[in-house]
């Protein structure tokens, strides 16, 4: 009998038969034993941990499935393995026009890959089915990845073309911003293809009279010259456009002879610009003054006239209709400075003198 009690204090109390005996209970008042205090269990204890390290497991394992579900895991991809944006946005060349690029592949040569880039399976099934992916947002760090011939660190999601617009937009907006030409053209690109306004416009983070501002100098300057340029992220919207109506009026072909000279693709994206503009701007004046009468009418967001500009030799005359709006033509003067700093970029000079007048 006292053999089969210690076996069972062994299991339920975890101490051997070899152990000490228990000192005997206290009698209480009535004279009679009390029953031993009961030991913790040792077996219930373990499974407890047990069933414990089960439910974590479980829940890891959860997690991790709703990771892989939501496409948030970091793989490492090969670069060669990988495409751009189909709605490309970035007229830099990497080392060519990004000044930036040298130094993000130094500090991830240095430091590994911090931020991971978002891609998405190819758009194309025959290309996924291959193993191939496209860019929504990261083509620097991917561009780099591939200089420096290791594998890029990515998060893969399944995204529809308007998904992948609006992250592609929404990361431009946060890191290395697009330059004003490249958000015109990257505007343009995505109507062509599509998308609707207000798509383009969250896209974008821009409101609806900025968009109308983008998309004018999108139509004014062709594509190729562009290109040919680069971002030249100092030229904002009013040379952009100066340059446009240089381009439209250029019946000698001044603009091709530039961009093919070794001296204008070996310069700098913004004194492309400059040496163009220049260039164009120095025939136009060369040219015989515009006939009177041939004033250009300005309209609003709404299509009314807000203003006319005529020119007259060298000189320029915009007149603002009192139907503009009371105060809009002294609105403007005070706005002139910056505009004209805006326009020179900072490098002084104009193109002609502008009056303003009411009717």
């Amino acid at each position: 009998m006292n053999t089969r009690k210690d076996r069972l204090r062994s299991l339920l109390g975890g101490q051997g038969a070899e152990a000490a005996p228990p000192a005997t209970a206290p009698a209480s008042s009535s004279g009679a034993a009390e029953p031993p205090k009961r030991a913790s269990s040792a077996a219930v204890k373990a499974m407890g941990l047990s069933l414990g390290t089960l439910s974590q497991e479980a829940d890891e394992a959860r997690r991790l499935r709703e990771t892989l579900a939501a496409g948030e895991r970091v793989v490492e991809i090969d670069p060669a393995l990988v495409e751009p944006s189909p709605f490309a946005d970035r007229l830099s060349k990497a080392e060519a026009d990004d000044p930036d690029f040298e130094a993000l592949k130094a500090s991830i040569a240095a430091h590994g890959q911090q931020v991971p880039v978002l891609l998405r399976p190819h758009a194309d099934a025959g290309k996924a089915a291959r193993g191939l992916y496209q860019i929504a947002y990261g083509h620097r760090r991917v561009e780099a990845a591939r200089a420096l011939g290791r594998p890029v660190r990515a998060v893969v999601k399944a995204l529809d073309d308007a998904a992948l617009v609006l992250a592609q937009g929404k990361e431009n907006a946060e890191r290395r911003a697009l330059s004003f030409i490249e958000r015109a053209l990257f505007a343009r690109t995505l109507l062509g293809h599509g998308f609707d306004r207000a798509t383009v416009q969250a896209a974008l983070a821009v409101h609806k009279s900025e968009m109308t501002r983008l998309l004018q100098v999108a139509e004014a300057v062709p594509r190729h010259v562009a290109r040919a340029i680069g971002p030249a992220p100092r030229a904002g919207r009013p040379r952009w456009m100066a340059l446009g109506a240089l381009l439209a009026a250029d019946r000698s072909g001044l603009a091709n002879d530039e961009m093919a000279a070794a001296d204008f693709r070996a310069a700098d994206s913004d004194t492309r610009f400059q040496r163009l503009f220049d260039r164009l701007s120095a025939s136009a004046r060369g040219r015989a003054p515009q006939a009177a009468g041939k004033a250009r009418r300005i309209a609003g967001a709404d299509g009314q006239a807000i203003a006319e500009l005529a020119r007259a030799g060298r000189a320029a005359k915009l007149t603002i209709p009192e139907s503009a709006g009371e105060g809009f033509a002294d609105y403007v003067a005070a706005r002139l400075p910056d505009l004209h700093a805006a326009f020179t970029g900072g490098q002084g000079g104009g193109q002609g003198t502008v009056k303003n007048t009411k009717e």
